[in-house]
């Protein structure tokens, strides 16, 4: 099968590798579409260590190839989406509803393996690492039975792949982790896919005032074509806060922060109104540390994080997909560009250059 493999940093590189085989407890899935998003990228550009070589890909969505020993639950046939936040269901943290931060699935989030602890990847005696415990920049991908996410069948797949990671990001940012509540005031820090989609769960859910700050034009404008209310085009010079303070009289209730710097981080800290939460979905540097005023947390102003939109995938993907169904969520208008897998350099190089969403298609 064609995959794409990260072999050192910087070449991303289309080859031939062996079609894998499942072992108990998984699942084999023919991709049908994929999720281009930055974190490949920044794992292509050396910004995010993990075991080479590596196919690389983690929001993919496909159909059911073959099923290992002990899958009694999904059959050959059904479409299915690769989340990348399984969890187990066993350990503290899923029995808490925090599957993102699964104790037994998560630890293999980017060590090249699955959760359980295998690999499925070879190119004759070579073995190859997973990514995102899925690895869909491929024609096939084994994965956990748990990653595998049985969706509808009339739900176009190139819409569904992006929950497997982008879009249940931002919209469970702003629905779940945030609790953003009918008529309040959001910020969205960054137009980029987790951005667009925090600003379409912030429209669904009723918010009041959708405000998006970003670099480019471009990306501002979809936003707003997708129901922000204000947009700012920032600069190196713009006061951020100040700029919402005066659009919103006071600051927001809740504010997304989909770039995660330190100085993004302040400033969706800051722009809160007293009582307000921020919510950090990026992350630019696992590096960085943040400064934000001490007294600002006695006003009881939140600053917290989340992984995957802090989802429980079986339930919320599909919820997700429910209302792109009912036709209450537009993700299908967050796809800008389609490539095939043998353009995925093009697809890279393009990302945070165009507006919107990227999907490689099989």
């Amino acid at each position: 099968m064609r995959a794409a493999v990260l072999r050192e940093a910087g070449r991303l590189v289309v080859e031939e590798i062996d079609v894998p085989v499942p072992g108990p407890g998984e699942v084999r899935v023919r991709l049908r579409a994929t999720g281009v998003c930055h974190t490949d990228r920044t794992v292509v550009e050396g910004g995010m260590p993990v075991p080479l070589p590596v196919v690389l890909g983690h929001e993919g969505a496909g159909v059911v190839d073959a099923v290992g020993a002990g899958v009694t639950d999904l059959a050959t046939g059904e479409h299915v989406v690769l989340t990348i936040t399984p969890g187990c269901g066993m350990c503290r943290q899923c029995q808490l509803g925090a599957f993102a931060l699964c104790e037994v699935a998560a630890p293999h989030l980017l060590d090249g393996r699955l959760p359980s602890g295998q690999r499925r990847l070879t190119r004759g005696a070579e073995q190859l690492n997973h990514f995102a415990m899925q690895s869909s920049f491929a024609e096939y991908a084994v994965v956990d039975r748990r990653a595998a996410v049985r969706v509808p069948a009339d739900v176009p797949l190139e819409v569904a792949c992006l929950t497997a990671c982008g879009v249940s990001t931002g919209f469970g940012a702003v629905v779940i982790r945030a609790g953003v509540e009918v008529g309040e005031t959001v910020l969205v820090i960054g137009a980029g896919g987790v951005g667009l989609a925090a600003v379409l769960g912030a429209v669904t859910v009723g918010a009041g005032q959708v405000i998006v700050a970003d670099r480019s034009v471009a990306a501002c404008r979809l936003a707003v074509d997708l129901g922000a209310t204000d947009a700012i085009v920032v600069d190196d010079d713009t006061d951020l806060t100040a700029r919402v303070r005066a659009l919103t009289g006071g600051g927001v209730d809740a504010a997304i922060d989909a770039v995660g710097t330190p100085s993004t981080v302040a400033a969706a800290f800051t722009a809160l109104r007293k009582g307000g939460r921020a919510v950090v979905v990026g992350v630019a540097d696992p590096r960085a540390q943040v400064t934000i005023p001490l007294y600002h947390l006695i006003d009881q102003r939140v600053l917290t994080g989340s992984t995957n939109g802090s989802i429980r995938p079986h339930i919320d993907i599909p919820r997700i997909l429910g209302l792109y169904r009912a036709g209450r969520l537009p993700l299908d208008r967050l796809i800008t560009r389609r490539y095939p897998l043998a353009d995925i350099g093009q697809a890279m190089a393009e990302l945070g250059v165009r507006p919107g969403r990227a999907v490689i298609t099989f």
